[in-house]
Formats: C-alpha cells, sequence, structure tokens
C-alpha cells in the first residue's frame, strides 16, 4: 500500500481470498469494493461484495488492512498500532466476551504480499442503528462485560500486545493544545471559542496531565476497548454490543470507554443530550454484578480523567490545529460542527475536572 491509500482492486482481493481458506468460500467472486476508511484512522478498509459463482449466494465481508492507510493529525506515537488487531483476534480474547458482547463473526487472518490482512462479515446493520440516549443506557450496562474476563482470569491483562496508556495517548499533544490556546485571540474564527476564564481553566487541565496518568494507574483496571466511540460499535437485533476496530485493545481504568463513547457521542452523530451521571451509575451497577465490589466511585473517577486526558488532548491538540490549518476553510458549516464540538466537548470535561482531581479554578 502506499502512503495516498492506494487500495487493492477487486481482482486482487478476489486472489487473495481465493489463496486462503475462509467462510467465504473458494467460489467467490468479488464484483464491488467501497472504501470505508476512516479519516482519522491508518488503517485502510473496504466493504467487499461477493456472489458465489455456483449457488449466486451474495455476501458482504469487511477487509481491513492494518497500516494501510494514511497519516493524520492525531499522530499515533503506538508503536504496536498496526500490529494490535490482528494479535487480539489471534489471541484467546474474542473468544472469552460473554453473552452480550461481541466481536465481528468469522475473523480470519489471510496474507498478501507481505501484509496481513483481517477479513470478517459486514456487520453495517447493527452499527448503522442510531445511538439514542435509550441505546446508549444499554451500551454502557454492556460494556461492563469487559470484564468478566478479567474476573475470570486476571493473568489476561498481562498480554504483551494489549495498549496499556491509551487514556493517556495522546498527552505528547499537550503543548500544541497550550499553543493552540494561546493563539485563539489572534484567529477570527476562534477568538470567540472559549472566555478568559475557560481558557486559563484549560490550561490548568492540560497542565495536569501527568498527575492524571497516575491517578488512573491506581484505579482498578479492566479491559478496554480503547476507543468505543459511536462509529466503532452497534447493538443489534438482540441488544448485543457489537464492536470494530481493536486497534486500541488494551488495559485501563474502570470508565475508560464510557467516557470516551460520551466524549464522541455528538461528534459522530449520536441523538439526544446524554445524562452522564445517569450512564456511570448504570455502567457502575453492572460493573458491581461483574466484580462483586461497589466500584462506582473509582469508576467516576476513570471516567473524569479521560475526560481531561483523551478528550481534551485531542480537541485541543489536533482539534483545534485541523482548523488553524485551514482544514475546514472550503466548508463552513464542517468548520461550525467541528468548532461546536470542542466547544462543547471541552467544557464538558471541565465539569468533571474535580472528580479527576483537579483544581481548573473559577
Amino acid at each position: 500500500m502506499t502512503s495516498d491509500r492506494t487500495l487493492p482492486t477487486a481482482d486482487r482481493i478476489e486472489a487473495a481470498l481465493a489463496a486462503h481458506d475462509g467462510p467465504w468460500g473458494s467460489t467467490s467472486r468479488v464484483h464491488q469494493v467501497e472504501d470505508l476508511s476512516p479519516g482519522l484512522g491508518q488503517a485502510a478498509v473496504m466493504r467487499v461484495h461477493t456472489t458465489d459463482r455456483n449457488t449466486a449466494n451474495q455476501t458482504q465481508w469487511i477487509v481491513k488492512i492494518p497500516g494501510g492507510g494514511a497519516r493524520s493529525l492525531l499522530d499515533s506515537q503506538d508503536a504496536q498500532l498496526n500490529d494490535r488487531e490482528v494479535a487480539f483476534f489471534r489471541s484467546t480474547l474474542p473468544a472469552r466476551l460473554p453473552t452480550g458482547i461481541t466481536t465481528p463473526p468469522a475473523a480470519v487472518i489471510p496474507g498478501d504480499h507481505g501484509r496481513e490482512w483481517i477479513v470478517m462479515r459486514d456487520l453495517g446493520p447493527a452499527l448503522a442503528n442510531p445511538w439514542t440516549p435509550e441505546a446508549t443506557a444499554t451500551a454502557a450496562a454492556r460494556l461492563a462485560l469487559l470484564h468478566t474476563p478479567v474476573a475470570a482470569d486476571p493473568a489476561l491483562l498481562d498480554l504483551p500486545f494489549l495498549e496499556r496508556t491509551g487514556h493517556h495517548a495522546y498527552a505528547h499533544h499537550v503543548p500544541s493544545g497550550h499553543d493552540n490556546l494561546e493563539a485563539l485571540p489572534t484567529d477570527p474564527r476562534l477568538a470567540d471559542l472559549f472566555t478568559p476564564a475557560q481558557v486559563r481553566a484549560l490550561h490548568r487541565c492540560l497542565d495536569a496531565a501527568e498527575a492524571l496518568a497516575d491517578r488512573a494507574a491506581r484505579l482498578p483496571p479492566t479491559l478496554v476497548h480503547g476507543d468505543f466511540t459511536p462509529r466503532n460499535t452497534g447493538l443489534d437485533s438482540t441488544q448485543t454490543l457489537v464492536l470494530i476496530d481493536w486497534e486500541h485493545a488494551g488495559v485501563g481504568p474502570v470508565g475508560f470507554d464510557l467516557a470516551t463513547f460520551v466524549a464522541m457521542h455528538q461528534a459522530f452523530g449520536g441523538l439526544g443530550a446524554l445524562d452522564e451521571r445517569a450512564l456511570l451509575k448504570t455502567y457502575s451497577r453492572a460493573l458491581a454484578e461483574v466484580t462483586g465490589t461497589d466500584l462506582a466511585d473509582q469508576a467516576e473517577a476513570g471516567f473524569a480523567i479521560v475526560h481531561l486526558t483523551w478528550g481534551l488532548h485531542l480537541r485541543l491538540g489536533p482539534g483545534l490545529a485541523a482548523v488553524r490549518l485551514g482544514a475546514f476553510d472550503h466548508a463552513p458549516a464542517q468548520r461550525s460542527a467541528a468548532l461546536e464540538d470542542i466547544r462543547t466537548g471541552c467544557l464538558r470535561a471541565l465539569l468533571w475536572a474535580g472528580a479527576a482531581g483537579v483544581d481548573a479554578g473559577s
């Protein structure tokens, strides 16, 4: 794959599938390929439509090529990012997930020209279901089930491929976050984004990054998806939580995944306003059923910390940088939407500063 994300042709995909045993069968013909590659991801992702030459049955598959996409302003410094999802599917973790939560079925790891692919069934219908507040409450309860494999076998958290600092993964953007905040008054597109008092509070939260990472490390750990956002999950017809994109599978504090979902709910098309404290209670009750221990206070701390790390570092670093670099100058409506997400997301994070142990000032 080249840096401009040139995708493999239908013929090449068909040849790669034919060269490996898999649930697609040996008589599948690829007749359509759709590019689904996310704008911020480093993988190439395609929906592949196949037809069986003998039965004429049609099936849709997702073909994912880790590392086959283009770099983005997120500038991940995770050396294992392009290998982790393959390692996840080759591990015992997918099979250990309990009823109520699942990964894409029939995941197979064929190789092509020295690069590993991930081929799995398309879960598009489940992922397309709208994220209403009611659906999000169900997801919060299901999310606690990620702790079930750990409760049964704590040694799973020692698997070498798991990400360890996902909640702190974008802390290298803190300096640019400070710079972007300082530049607000000089940029007419950004001058009214925050009040001076809010800017001072956001600086304090950015300065607390190291202390927040230390606090997170002292919270009870759990298995985390690591990129639990509305684009990477859905509820199927049985209300099972379907999770895709496991590049950031890892170990993190309880409350981590719920915070990333809430942080990106509005930006990624979620419907309605979320009651974050109610969601935390739902998650904590379900977590208590899995662990036999009341971890509500620890879950609240993890949830709050991730708002101030993962959420703020992304918005004030690459988020504001994209606007300053003119990424949306050709589309004023998109720029307005991006700035509104940055503003509301950062203000929402400030509301959790006290719970995270940060004095953000008045």
